[in-house]
């Protein structure tokens, strides 16, 4: 991947030492690998960062730079500390699958400044990648789960800003693209113009249109309907929740912050483009290199996220301070067996594995 423009680098020669040489196809930056005592890293996440292949990356067979660069999947690189507040952070989740989730959250430029791996978007989860970052004034993000609890507990001080064009999708997905009624198409239509509810003057009348949709509407959606077993249901249930989703984002004070007049030097922004410009390329990398387990594609992007922060640490640095796999195993080993005994009595569970109760026996 070039440095200057990131894009991809191809096969250039060799120099006169036969060391592959490289060169950028966009913007004619050469850049040639040294033959130092370790740089596997390096070439590690020039393949990892690019759309090579691991023969085309290394110059040498796929086995060979599997062998040599093998030891680098074991690694975890820490997410930093940063004690330097900034004005407004963005933050989203990429979701590898069912059960697993990577937190990230950069800055103003689109740098990362945090990262966190976690089963679900819980407060937990946000509130330990909140504890290392300095509280901003104002968060962008999509509103997920957790996020505004881990705000109290981490950043009292902080202003949310929720994404105006997630807001935007979560009405058209209530309503679809095409509402059959009267009320569904005037909703929809609200929802289109506040992506353009910019101006103080655009988002008042935008709020004033939207009252008085609902007063309009509101005995149509409170009508009910009975069903054959008895149950009496909404008649529109699809309506009330994106009307009621939207009282809720109003009442929260979270759609147009960004307007509010201690922001007016700041340039607060009001959708989440610059965190969803990073997930875009954290995904193009793992298309790229499609295949790897999911414990790899969680690596894959703590090392994109480490070597994309505003001041990357040297590899040597990095590779030095990483946590290893066999490290956390002894850690987590070490806490498993420094219970108390009050916690095994209270959970159950024996302190070492035959020696005690067996709780199934008890249903039998």
């Amino acid at each position: 991947m070039c440095h200057v423009c990131n894009e991809t680098m191809r096969r250039n020669g060799t120099t006169s030492k036969g060391t592959t040489r490289w060169r950028c196809t966009t913007c004619g930056t050469s850049k040639v690998f040294p033959n130092v005592k370790d740089n596997g890293l390096e070439e590690f996440l020039f393949w990892l960062f690019s759309k090579n292949t691991q023969a085309q990356a290394s110059g040498q067979t796929s086995r060979s730079f599997r062998n040599h660069t093998a030891r680098y999947w074991d690694y975890w690189p820490r997410t930093p500390l940063i004690g330097e507040p900034h004005e407004w952070i963005h933050v989203d989740g990429i979701h590898l699958g069912r059960n697993a989730v990577v937190l990230i959250a950069v800055d103003e430029t689109g740098m990362v400044l945090g990262w966190h791996t976690a089963r679900s978007e819980s407060a937990r989860a946000w509130s330990a990648l909140f504890a290392r970052i300095a509280p901003p004034r104002v968060l962008v993000c999509d509103g997920g789960s957790g996020i505004r609890k881990a705000m109290r507990a981490c950043w009292p001080g902080t202003r949310m800003q929720r994404c105006l064009f997630h807001v935007f999708m979560d009405v058209t997905v209530l309503t679809t693209r095409h509402p059959q009624l009267q009320a569904g198409r005037q909703l929809l239509d609200l929802a289109h113009r506040l992506l353009h509810a910019t101006t103080r003057q655009r988002a008042t009348r935008w709020l004033r249109d939207y009252s008085a949709w609902e007063s309009r509407w509101h005995e149509r959606l409170a009508e009910t309907s009975t069903y054959t077993d008895g149950s009496i249901q909404q008649a529109h249930q699809r309506l009330v929740r994106a009307r009621n989703m939207l009282n809720r984002r109003i009442g929260e004070g979270v759609l147009f912050e960004f307007l509010q007049p201690e922001h007016d030097h700041h340039d607060v922004p009001w959708t989440n483009n610059r965190i969803e410009s990073l997930n875009a390329r954290l995904r193009d990398m793992l298309r790229n290199h499609r295949g790897l387990s999911l414990i790899r594609r969680i690596k894959a992007i703590h090392w994109y996220c480490s070597r994309h922060t505003a001041h990357p640490e040297p590899l040597d640095h990095t590779l030095e301070h990483c946590w290893s796999d066999q490290q956390i195993t002894d850690l987590y080993q070490q806490a498993w067996q420094n219970q108390p005994e009050q916690i095994w009595a209270l959970t159950g569970i024996p302190m070492k594995y035959g020696t005690g109760i067996q709780w199934n026996e008890f249903h039998t």
